[in-house]
């Protein structure tokens, strides 16, 4: 939850970290920018922009529409459905068609590829949604459901479906359903560069 702009700041230079931008652009790089967008970064700052502004007490002012509506034209472009209020710093998602329950709440620098849901069972029975650690790796056309909870350093494999708890941290889980693999963790797949 970004409340202050000091979190907002934070949470934005991690969004940088981890989509691999500069501090600074160069004319060519800018020009760049303009030219070919990077619409998953551009969708993942606005969303820390619009979050910071719905969570001010005064109710975040007129910019609060702005970057809603800045979103939903992204979240057309991009295909990704991200609310605020439910990712901590540091997400990268790679590519679009990325569907994420509003009940969920992902950790810290977790890197989600294309084709990827996170969501409940859609059972009134069985409420609640997954609850992600921290530097998880989601393969692609991953499916999390259900309210489940995952360790941290774990790696989703591609196409797995995972309906059940991943208590056991730094392990890599694949398969329908999901099981545990092998004994690797994350790291390799979420290096930061500065």
């Amino acid at each position: 939850m970004i409340k202050t702009k000091q979190e907002l700041k934070y949470y934005l230079e991690e969004c940088r970290k981890v989509y691999h931008k500069p501090k600074k652009y160069s004319f060519k790089s800018w020009l760049a920018k303009k030219i070919f967008p990077d619409n998953n970064y551009e969708y993942m700052r606005t969303l820390c922009k619009y979050e910071y502004r719905i969570n001010q007490l005064l109710g975040g002012g007129i910019l609060k529409y702005y970057y809603a509506k800045k979103l939903a034209k992204l979240r057309c472009k991009t295909g990704i459905e991200l609310v605020p209020n439910v990712a901590e710093a540091g997400l990268h998602i790679s590519h679009g068609k990325v569907v994420i329950s509003s009940k969920a709440k992902i950790g810290k620098n977790c890197k989600i590829l294309s084709d990827v849901t996170i969501g409940g069972q859609g059972r009134y029975d069985k409420p609640g949604a997954p609850v992600i650690g921290d530097n998880v790796f989601i393969g692609s056309g991953a499916r999390i459901i259900g309210n489940i909870r995952i360790a941290d350093n774990v790696v989703i494999g591609a196409n797995s479906v995972v309906t059940k708890d991943i208590l056991e941290s730094g392990i890599t889980v694949a398969g329908i359903p999901a099981v545990k693999v092998s004994n690797n963790n994350s790291y390799h797949y979420l290096n930061k560069i500065d």
